[in-house]
């Protein structure tokens, strides 16, 4: 559990979270801190007029009681002028009152303590050598805060028998005052507190009609808009602000719905616009996707998706190498040419290659890479994209042998038309002549006739094969009797054989039938026998047998032929791969095509090579007498 934060940050996020208490807060601090400011001075002349005030009272009692004084050292009454001292030192205001003589000495005073001390003082100097009564306030440890008035007493000429001539003693002594300055600073500081206390009021006051306006003016409408943009922040791109007037709030707000407008009209055309990019590359059949620098995949379509066998939202978004290639990093560049590391960041411009993705069984398909590089705008910068497209070659190969089949469909159509009727004919006629003549020619003619109609009948059964070659592929399976369906085939290839000097050596054990496509099972043989006898160009014998085994049932095709390579046996069943050995142009197309059927059949294939002396392709089927 994180700790609680402190009173003063909570204090700080409380006030940060609100306009309105960062405005009244800083403007009312700002009227305080003004409000201080002009206190002081305030306050300080206030406290030097009640100063002034007291010392002019202060010096009117003083000229009272230093005529009294005079008037009784003139007498000579001692005893009375110490009377007077001391009553006046019992009034309420006054701390003490003492008379210094030249020499600063106390020689009367209300505090008795104070006798013969001497109070020679900055004031008392001054006051001696002015000869002018002099007024202050006075902070000593000795006596504490006092207002001191000092007056000095001036020789006079009944008094110059005792103090001598006037012109050497100007000045008796000096009347000393002592005023509790306790009521001034309490009356100082008390008008002080009531100034502060009115000011603090007018503070408040002024507050609260900034707040309330600044809510009414600011704050509220400022709420509305700040609703708005939240609104359109969570994707509410109808939202508007509705205010009065036109101050810069309300222009705020009126500029907010316009933005608002606009930005909703621009989303609508950019849907309309990535509609029509998504609905443009979906109807291009091959698989394309846009991967950024970074190998995420930006953009896919629905044929991509297809060969990879994942749903669009799994696909965009994701690195490109998890759904080709069911990788968790990227593809090893320096074991692939890989277009992203090409075209990105060697700065290349297009690419063509060959690749195999992975689909959704987790079985190989071959793929024909087209890339190309395009520089986007993404987020503001220019960030290299690779748009790819992808051509599943086994469909193209698929695509490939239908139009290998049409070809084939239209020659069997010729065939039947211009070959297959008229034998026929002929068959019919000679099968009606040869009963005419039975009883009346010899034998031997006979003979003749039978040849004659064995030969056209074979023709029919060569005809009728390349029929059934030519029949389109099916996923309704039929039973097929291999014992059957291979001979035939081979009849085909017997001429195209014997022109390449190989001899077909058959074993064909009766009572082999499997579950297939009998179209698919023709055409498998069509091209395991041509790969063979293409891979013999000096002659040799193609040996083809059937054998029953562990419940299955292997067709087995062996040539004498020059062999495959080790390097190229993991290639050998890729679309559009060709090392033919007689140096003729293949499409590459032909154990492309097997790979395709077996997996239509539910068949599996295996393949070994020497180079230098053939190949054996192995083909294994279920025995559809065997299962249950």
């Amino acid at each position: 559990m994180s700790p609680r934060p402190p009173a003063l940050a909570r204090l700080r996020a409380w006030i940060g979270a609100s306009l309105q208490r960062k405005l009244v807060l800083s403007i009312g601090g700002l009227m305080f801190l003004v409000s201080t400011i002009f206190l002081i001075p305030v306050s300080s002349y206030y406290h030097a007029r009640l100063v002034a005030e007291h010392t002019r009272a202060s010096m009117q009692i003083n000229r009272l009681l230093q005529a009294a004084l005079e008037n009784a050292m003139l007498k000579r009454d001692i005893p009375g002028l110490q009377s007077i001292i001391d009553k006046l030192g019992e009034q309420a205001d006054i701390s003490r009152v003492m008379i210094l003589n030249p020499d600063f000495e106390v020689r009367f005073s209300t505090d008795e303590t104070l006798l013969n001390s001497r109070l020679e003082a900055d004031i008392t100097t001054k006051a001696l050598r002015s000869q002018s009564p002099q007024t202050e306030l006075v902070h000593s440890a000795q006596f504490g805060a006092v207002l001191r008035s000092v007056n000095p007493v001036h020789n006079q000429q009944p008094c110059s028998v005792c103090h001598g001539p006037l012109d050497e003693h100007p000045v008796n002594g000096l009347l000393v005052v002592d005023y509790d300055s306790g009521a001034i600073q309490a009356d100082a500081l008390g008008s002080a507190l009531k100034l502060a206390g009115l000011g603090f009021l007018v503070i408040v006051a002024v507050s609260l009609g900034i707040w309330f306006a600044l809510v009414r003016l600011v704050i509220t409408p400022l709420n509305a808009v700040a609703t708005g943009t939240r609104a359109l922040a969570r994707g509410e791109y109808n939202a508007r602000v509705a205010l009065r007037g036109t101050d810069e709030i309300a222009q705020l707000g009126a500029g907010f719905n316009t933005m608002s407008a606009r930005l909703r009209a621009s989303l609508a055309q950019l849907r309309e616009s990535e509609t029509f990019l998504q609905a443009l590359i979906d109807a291009i059949p091959d698989g394309i996707r846009v991967i950024d620098a970074d190998y995420t995949i930006l953009k896919a379509n629905v044929a991509y998706c297809a060969q990879v066998g994942q749903p669009m939202a799994q696909v965009v978004g994701t690195p490109c190498y998890v759904s080709s290639h069911a990788r968790s990093t990227p593809c090893e560049h320096t074991m692939v040419c890989c277009p992203v590391e090409e075209l990105c960041q060697r700065d290349n411009r297009a690419l063509t290659t060959t690749d195999t993705h992975l689909a959704a069984d987790g079985s190989k398909v071959f793929v024909e890479l087209s890339s190309a590089r395009v520089d986007m705008e993404i987020g503001g910068e220019t960030v290299p994209c690779v748009v790819e497209s992808i051509r599943n070659l086994d469909e193209q190969a698929k695509i490939s042998q239908q139009q290998r089949l049409s070809e084939i469909g239209l020659l069997a159509a010729g065939v039947a038309h211009e070959i297959y009727n008229p034998l026929s004919s002929i068959d019919l006629g000679l099968t009606a002549l040869q009963s005419e003549l039975q009883a009346h020619e010899d034998p031997r003619t006979l003979d003749y006739f039978q040849t004659i109609r064995t030969e056209i009948q074979n023709c029919i059964k060569i005809t009728d094969s390349l029929l059934l070659l030519s029949a389109p592929s099916s996923d309704l399976h039929t039973l097929v009797s291999l014992d059957e369906v291979v001979p035939e085939v081979l009849a085909l290839l017997r001429f195209e054989a014997e022109q390449r000097g190989v001899t077909i050596s058959p074993t064909i054990p009766k009572g082999l039938r499997i579950l297939a496509s009998d179209s698919d099972i023709r055409m498998l043989m069509v091209n395991l026998a041509m790969n063979a006898i293409h891979a013999m160009p000096e002659g040799g014998v193609l040996r083809v047998t059937l054998a029953r085994k562990a419940g299955k049932i292997v067709l087995t095709v062996t040539d004498q032929g020059v062999g495959i390579a080790p390097a190229d046996l993991g290639n050998i069943f890729m679309p559009f791969w060709s090392r033919r050995a007689d140096s003729s142009t293949g499409r590459g197309l032909g154990l492309s095509i097997v790979r395709a059927i077996l997996k239509r059949n539910n068949a599996v294939i295996s393949v070994d090579s020497t180079l230098g002396k053939g190949s054996r392709f192995g083909v294994s089927f279920n025995d559809a007498d065997q299962e249950g």
